[in-house]
């Protein structure tokens, strides 16, 4: 779970510092073209746990870490259908 978590917070530092956004289903489908599958082995679907994973990556940052820099960069690079933040 942490490579994905470490995965997420570099793919967010990039969007972020491009001034980018991407949505949980391009997230998903990006994760699973690349062999990152769920705790599971399934691929992620774009739904309720790909947000999960972004939100447990915000938490971890935010959080663990004590980096609220690093998280303001996932909170803000990835974002529903609807344009809202992932994160929440």
């Amino acid at each position: 779970m942490n490579k994905k978590k470490l995965y997420i917070w570099k793919l967010a530092t990039f969007l972020y510092s491009e001034n980018m956004v991407m949505s949980g289903r391009e997230l998903a489908e990006h994760l699973n073209r690349n062999k990152m599958l769920t705790k599971n082995g399934k691929k992620y679907k774009g739904n309720r746990g790909i947000y999960n994973l972004i939100n447990q990556t915000w938490k971890w940052l935010y959080y663990d870490l004590k980096l609220k820099g690093e998280a303001k960069y996932v909170a803000k690079a990835f974002v529903k259908s609807n344009g809202k933040y992932a994160y929440k």
